[in-house]
């Protein structure tokens, strides 16, 4: 006996077998498509155009209905109709506003884009060079370029230099 016996009764139809419910999942092998910037810049380009004509026509459908609205409010004199004068208001200036974040969205997705193909990360990198002029070129302040203040040549021309100032 099935749940629809009563429906079956009233449309003097005859019952029909229940099939039962499929418990294991089915599955589906599917071959993942590479992603490329080209087929991502049509996608975007694309999903661009659809919504942004979606939401053309839904400014469009809802400035017709507002002016029914409107007329309807102005014949019945009812709070009631004003009330939705002005929600219908307020959701067409939503879409407009939603159109030009459309715009927004899709200029910082592209400079994201940008930035991202412009800007390279080198994660290896090799120094050719010994390790006293790379200590030199990490700090400066502690090269070992610096003149010995112990050698005897250069301790008399750094006191030299010290008597002329």
């Amino acid at each position: 006996m099935s749940g629809f016996d009563n429906i079956e009764k009233a449309l003097c139809a005859e019952p029909q077998p229940v099939s039962p419910v499929r418990t294991q999942p089915i599955a589906i092998k599917v071959d993942p498509v590479p992603l490329t910037d080209e087929k991502l810049e049509k996608d975007l380009k694309t999903d661009y155009e659809i919504v942004r004509d979606n939401l053309k026509e839904l400014v469009d459908m809802g400035k017709n209905a507002l002016d029914g609205v409107i007329q309807v409010a102005q014949e019945g004199d009812q709070p009631r109709a004003y009330e939705v004068v002005a929600q219908m208001i307020k959701t067409l200036s939503e879409t407009n506003r939603e159109l030009m974040d459309l715009h927004n969205r899709v200029k910082t997705i592209r400079k994201v884009d940008q930035s991202v193909t412009n800007n390279s990360t080198t994660n290896q990198s090799i120094y050719v060079g010994s390790t006293k002029e790379l200590q030199d070129i990490i700090n400066s302040a502690r090269s070992s370029t610096k003149a010995f203040d112990n050698r005897p040549d250069v301790r008399d021309t750094i006191a030299e230099d010290k008597n002329n100032e």
